[in-house]
């Protein structure tokens, strides 16, 4: 099961400028101490400065936390539920823990991660939490999923990319956020940029979505093009031709998406 990119970038396009939004686990809109649980911080913290997305929910007798994973796939931690619960326990700092992972799409995917209840594979631990997250971060690692570092490289990369194909710097504390030049205008220009940013996307296998008039059918035929390797050599890049391609719009579609990836419906 193939996973969705962790670092997409959306284009969006007004009468007088095209401008390219990156989301991923790091850009400021999705970094935020007010999302932060607070019952569980000691747990929730530590995975959403990994990137993950951590939501809490309301089990049988006490709260529970969801961690989405990329593939589509989600954790569930939990203390114990209606049995095992001793009364006077601090409340975030239960007696034991579990740990499991299953798929909406695919229930044969369920598995049991880390069970320290009575009787369970851990039960050594009790209610140690840096135990479980031992054992959480084996298996995430096990399954692929980028580590901090990696997200981190990925979203620098795609704002790389963007300036490289003539994008300028446009970002703010709540939104990164690039433009086109203001002096570049007409279909034409404007798909060149774009169709020059998406191709290096497909080959690092970071996430996009646009308007589909804005590219052409380069997308699919034409190879990379030689991109710089440093910061410093992407600004002076920002303005190099590109080898004359004929651009055709795809019309079927109102959207071009990255493969196995949705528009993201935002509005601006």
């Amino acid at each position: 099961m193939e996973s969705e990119p962790q670092v997409t970038v959306l284009f969006t396009e007004k009468p007088h400028e095209l401008n390219a939004y990156v989301y991923g686990p790091f850009t400021p809109r999705t970094i935020d101490a007010a999302r932060i649980s607070r019952r569980y911080p000691h747990i929730t913290g530590p995975l959403e400065h990994r990137g993950l997305e951590c939501v809490e929910d309301f089990g049988l007798s006490d709260y529970i936390v969801h961690v989405l994973l990329p593939d589509g796939s989600h954790l569930t931690i939990s203390p114990p539920q209606e049995t095992g619960k001793i009364a006077d326990a601090v409340s975030g700092f239960p007696d034991s823990w579990h740990v499991t992972r299953d798929h909406p799409d695919a229930t044969a995917q369920f598995e049991v991660i880390y069970d320290s209840e009575p009787g369970g594979p851990h039960e050594h631990n009790r209610g140690s939490v840096p135990a479980m997250l031992a054992a959480v971060y084996q298996r995430l690692e096990q399954l692929g999923v980028p580590g901090r570092e990696e997200l981190l490289a990925t979203q620098t990369r795609a704002e790389q990319l963007l300036r490289e194909a003539g994008f300028v710097d446009h970002s703010t504390t709540t939104d990164v956020r690039f433009q086109l030049p203001s002096d570049v205008t007409g279909l034409a220009a404007r798909s060149v940029a774009v169709t020059r940013a998406v191709r290096s996307f497909q080959s690092e296998g970071i996430g996009y979505a646009c308007p589909a008039d804005l590219l052409g059918v380069v997308v699919q035929t034409a190879p990379p093009a030689t991109l710089p390797s440093s910061r410093d050599s992407a600004a002076r890049a920002s303005s190099a031709a590109l080898p004359h391609v004929a651009l055709e719009p795809t019309a079927p579609c109102e959207w071009s998406t990255g493969q196995h990836h949705q528009p993201v419906a935002r509005q601006r």
